[in-house]
């Protein structure tokens, strides 16, 4: 069937009926996703809510790997115009395929607003976005758009577990490379941890933010942004995007050397001040000169060994015609059929229902409820123990995005100290992290683990604990945590993490607390986990009473 054809056959209606369907169609989706947007713009700028700073310390504080990601959407959709207006695309519906997509989009969308996993609503709304395309206009418009809707992938944060792993892994390797070359060029320096120790007491730390996190992240985007557009074809082209992954780790490596080089030349506050943050954008140059570097090496090269890359024009097989006049209006007016009415009806069914499941969990409880579940004296084997709290510094809060936490101190004269720190989220799993991680990149790290069993606890048979004993520059400290979500306690990140997403979907209770207590190990572990059990096992009545 001829575009022409394709006109004649689609109703004449009104020429508002289109628009209107259109516009609705779009205020759908925003009204759909807004929240979504909101979650996510708070993981892109994690101290965008401190209204007391400037609107540069609002957008690049906190611990961010998506500050690419506002660019992301404006880009995309440009592509997609773009694509629409300069290249030939017929329509050809695929009813099923799309209606299914679309359907499955939309519920996903729904369950994870009811359980609160932004993530994967941010996933629904590629999904959606296909299922749109493949049902208004059909299978070559996706071939067409693909690039633009992969390009959204780089707009989702992943979910904390995933970015807390990845952190640690990434900052340990980094510092180990920046040390490495650091002391090729002949710098004194050694790594502990995360740190950075150079002469004249100087350390470094490798935040996670300067870990190569962010920069592999951003330059993938970029990088599948230049792949799309240079002059290789095929897997030459696959493999120059493969390729910014290296770039990324050499081009955060330089900027660690960089880093080491200012402060054994000046000194660390020049080092981790105006020269960390330029040298944050230069390292974009770096990388943007590597892959203009590869993609000139391999035109070469295919050109030395007499097999030349054949350039030619983008897009140059499909690209409108003076035949091609029609295209725009069957795309435009495609949305008045039966396939675009089950269209907007998905999403208003995605809209409906994502603004009332998105809407806050009842107010059970407060931003104080950690502070108030345990009283500031507590008795323990006969011996009254007193207390004193301590904060919790704004970088930390602002990763575990809860300011509603409990860290205090219990202490008797002749009893060792025991810390026991209460992390609570009424409507967010993402505070109650595995703190292993957190742990690991300072000092020496974790020096062993272990799983642990409290008993004899009134109201419960056992509550298992996982162990750990962290040593830090010749100190030893012993860990245990667990988890609490609802009335149960597990050791298992994971089984915390499942039954908090069902009582979400279950009861619209998504609350959960990390519970850790350490102490000083001293001479004796036996002694450092009896001080730490024995507490615990006092202050867990009191968790049941004020954390249900």
């Amino acid at each position: 069937m001829s575009e022409i054809d394709s006109v004649d056959r689609l109703p004449r209606r009104g020429g508002w009926l289109p628009a209107a369907l259109w516009v609705l169609l779009v205020a759908l989706l925003v009204a759909g996703f807004a929240h979504n947007f909101g979650e996510m713009w708070g993981r892109w700028f994690p101290r965008w809510r401190r209204e007391q700073l400037g609107l540069y310390e609002r957008i690049t504080g906190g611990e961010s790997y998506y500050t690419h990601a506002p660019l992301v959407p404006p880009l995309a959709l440009l592509i997609a115009v773009l694509l629409i207006r300069h290249t030939r695309i017929r329509l050809r519906p695929w009813r099923a395929a799309g209606g299914f997509v679309l359907a499955g989009s939309v519920l996903l969308h729904l369950v994870a607003c009811l359980a609160r996993v932004n993530f994967a609503s941010g996933f629904a709304l590629i999904g959606v976005l296909t299922g749109l395309i493949l049902l208004i206009w059909g299978g070559e418009a996706l071939r067409r758009l693909w690039f633009p809707i992969f390009l959204l992938f780089f707009l989702v944060p992943l979910p904390q577990v995933t970015i807390y792993n990845l952190n640690f892994k990434l900052k340990i390797f980094a510092a180990e490379i920046g040390v490495a070359l650091a002391s090729a060029i002949g710098i004194a320096v050694e790594r502990m941890g995360n740190k950075v120790m150079l002469a004249g007491d100087k350390t470094l730390v490798i935040a996670n933010v300067c870990n190569g996190l962010r920069t592999i992240i951003s330059l993938l985007a970029f990088g599948a942004l230049y792949a799309y557009v240079c002059r290789l074809r095929g897997l030459w082209r696959i493999g120059l995007f493969l390729f910014s992954l290296p770039v990324a780790v050499v081009s955060n490596s330089v900027r660690i050397v960089g880093l080491i080089v200012v402060a054994e030349i000046w000194n660390e506050e020049v080092a981790t001040g105006w020269f960390h943050d330029w040298s944050g954008i230069l390292i974009f140059v770096l990388a943007f000169l590597l892959m203009f570097g590869a993609e000139r090496f391999v035109l070469w090269f295919r050109e030395a060994i007499g097999r030349p890359v054949e350039v030619v024009p983008l897009f140059h097989d499909v690209r409108r015609g003076p035949e091609d006049h029609y295209q725009s209006e069957p795309l435009y007016r495609a949305i008045v059929s039966g396939r675009g009415y089950v269209a907007v009806g998905l999403l208003v069914v995605a809209a409906g229902g994502a603004l009332w499941l998105s809407q806050s969990v009842p107010q059970r409880f407060n931003q104080q409820t950690a502070q108030a579940a345990l009283p500031t004296e507590i008795k323990v084997n006969g011996t009254l123990l007193t207390s004193y709290d301590m904060g919790i510094d704004e970088q930390t809060i602002d990763v575990l995005e809860t300011g509603d936490y409990l860290n205090r101190v219990y202490l008797a004269p002749g009893v060792q100290p025991v810390n026991l720190c209460i992390i609570f989220s009424k409507d967010n799993r993402k505070g109650t992290h595995p703190p292993d991680v957190c742990l690991a990149g300072s000092g020496e790290g974790i020096v062993a683990k272990g799983h642990a069993t409290l008993r004899n606890v009134a109201g419960h048979e056992a509550i298992q604990l996982r162990e750990i004993i962290l040593e830090t520059r010749g100190r030893r400290q012993y860990f245990a945590y667990t988890y609490k979500c609802g009335a149960r306690y597990t050791a298992s990140f994971w089984e915390q993490q499942f039954t908090i997403f069902l009582n979400g979907l279950l009861h619209r209770d998504s609350s959960g607390a990390l519970i850790r207590i350490s102490t000083d190990v001293g001479t004796s572990v036996d002694a450092a986990r009896g001080r730490a059990m024995a507490l615990l096992r006092e202050a867990v009545p009191h968790l049941d009473e004020k954390l249900n």
